[in-house]
């Protein structure tokens, strides 16, 4: 992987990073594979395609007939020996031509999912059956959501080994070389690359066992991938401990984190991509828990494991700073990660105790498994201390919203319409779509305690909404969002472009936010 330095130039990186070739595919590398398209409705070739098919005397055209292929998403067949230079040949359907000249954001989220899931499809297709090369043809459609799509379904994460296993029963899944037919300088190409390994990171920090990334491990993890730009300057990294959370009255922080015997982190990332005094920045608070066992309010047992995905938000945080940062997004950015355990013990914060929160408000705990809400309040109000621009937190707050959105939709509260509607462009562009939830006071008056200044707790009536009103309680900027990602942070089948597991969702959004928000300036 290519670094920047404090000398090294953006057109150097774009250089470094690419790999290409004139031809679509290297007679010197068994095993490859080529990967073009065709479109719905008629016998309609990308150009990439077009030639090939005249080459070999037409047999793209052939297989299509015989296949009775229609050229919708998914269609895809694979073809072997097409030409003495290819392999492998996957022929994937790109759905209906879009006019390009559409801006709907309907138009715009299918146009570029489109290619994102034929991509996809092709890349899946080839690795069954077994290319260890892969070139995609150009053609497909904009280049970032070619690279997008190659670049998320080339992840793999697990433990397994090959040890004591033959050669053919070696997994052939592993991710592969992929590259762009004739692009030598694609900043398309690139930026998808890099933004893929943004959220290809989010995903490793999110699938990893509990035991393997405590929050002393998570910040270690963010150190590694961070190195070059640390050491560069370009990235200021502080990490907080228990005495600093205590000193600061983080009351809800620490009434959650207590109940666990491993140590609790504050994880602080600062970007200076516009000005070294880090002025007016755009901060992003992400949710850490790095385990939730709902503490005294235990969860059932089932499916508990997937809750060491409940720090998904301090991942997708942390992973976009990663992204902007790599592409020298010109834009101050900070993260603040809350990192603890949430787990029943002897010191664990008990239903109808009272906690006192870092901006002074008394805070009844009704139910311990609302614990993300807690160290969100303390790290919201923290985040006013930079006078920011923009905060946005982002969580895997409430089963409530995978009850109303599945896995489709994230759920975005606001205090701004602005800032709203850049959010839903961002999403539709990436094709991590969100879906504006109502922030209205009436949710505030479910959070109305007869013992405190408020309860961590509602009814089950609107309860993601309550939970949002319950954060608005610690902001003051009148630009604001709150992502509640619970929904979107796991997939339970294999999608086109991401399988089946954690999703690193939305980290490509949070880069394509603060893109947007800089381009304002």
């Amino acid at each position: 992987m290519f670094h920047f330095t404090k000398t090294t130039s953006l057109l150097k990186f774009k250089q470094n990073y690419f790999l290409s070739g004139k031809r679509y595919m290297s007679t010197a590398t068994e095993n490859t594979g080529l990967i073009v398209g065709f479109f719905e409705g008629g016998e309609e070739f990308t150009a990439l395609g077009k030639e090939i098919n005249e080459k070999s005397n037409g047999q793209l055209s052939k297989a299509i007939k015989l296949s009775d292929s229609k050229g919708k998403v998914g269609d895809n067949l694979v073809l072997f020996g097409v030409t003495p230079e290819i392999d492998r040949l996957s022929l994937v359907g790109l759905g209906k031509k879009i006019d390009g000249s559409s801006s709907s954001s309907s138009s715009v989220f299918e146009k570029l999912d489109n290619v994102r899931k034929a991509t996809g499809y092709g890349i899946k297709a080839l690795k069954a059956k077994g290319a260890n090369k892969i070139t995609i043809d150009q053609g497909l459609g904009e280049i970032r959501a070619i690279s997008e799509g190659a670049n998320l379904s080339n992840f793999k994460f697990d433990f397994k080994t090959n040890v004591g296993k033959t050669t053919t029963d070696r997994d052939s899944d592993s991710p592969v070389d992929i590259q762009l037919h004739q692009a030598s300088s694609s900043t398309e190409w690139l930026e998808g690359k890099v933004v893929c390994e943004a959220q290809n990171f989010a995903r490793i920090l999110m699938e990893s066992p509990s035991n393997l990334m405590t929050p002393t491990i998570f910040v270690e993890k963010v150190q590694e991938k961070l190195k070059s730009l640390l050491d560069s300057g370009k990235v200021k990294m502080v990490v907080r401990d228990e005495q600093w959370v205590r000193e600061n009255k983080m009351g809800m922080f620490w009434g959650v984190a207590k109940g666990s015997n491993e140590p609790l982190k504050f994880l602080e990332l600062h970007y200076y991509g516009a000005s070294q005094d880090g002025k007016d920045p755009v901060v992003l608070v992400g949710k850490g828990i790095t385990f939730d066992s709902g503490g005294i309010s235990i969860k059932p047992s089932a499916q508990m494991g997937l809750m060491r995905g409940d720090m998904g938000g301090a991942a997708t945080a942390v992973s976009a700073l990663y992204g902007a940062a790599t592409l020298q997004v010109p834009v101050n950015l900070i993260t603040l990660t809350p990192l603890c355990e949430n787990m029943p013990s002897g010191h664990a914060t008990k239903p109808g105790d009272i906690l006192f929160a870092m901006n002074g408000k008394s805070v009844e705990v009704d139910n311990t498994d609302a614990e993300g809400r807690l160290i969100l309040g303390d790290a919201l109000h923290y985040a006013h201390t930079f006078k920011p621009l923009t905060i946005v937190d982002i969580a895997t707050l409430t089963g409530a919203i995978d009850v109303a959105l599945g896995y489709h939709f994230g759920g975005v509260f606001s205090n701004s319409d602005e800032l709203w509607d850049d959010i839903n462009q961002c999403g539709q562009v990436t094709g991590e779509r969100m879906w504006r939830m109502p922030l209205a006071p009436e949710y505030r008056k479910q959070m109305d305690s007869k013992v405190a200044d408020i309860v961590n707790s509602a009814s089950r009536s609107g309860s993601a909404c309550a939970a949002a009103s319950f954060l608005k309680e610690f902001v003051q900027v009148d630009r604001w969002a709150h992502m509640d990602i619970a929904g979107i942070m796991y997939s339970n089948e294999d999608g086109p472009y991401i399988r089946k597991g954690m999703t690193g969702k939305p980290t490509r959004t949070l880069i394509e936010l603060v893109k947007k928000i800089s381009s304002k300036k």
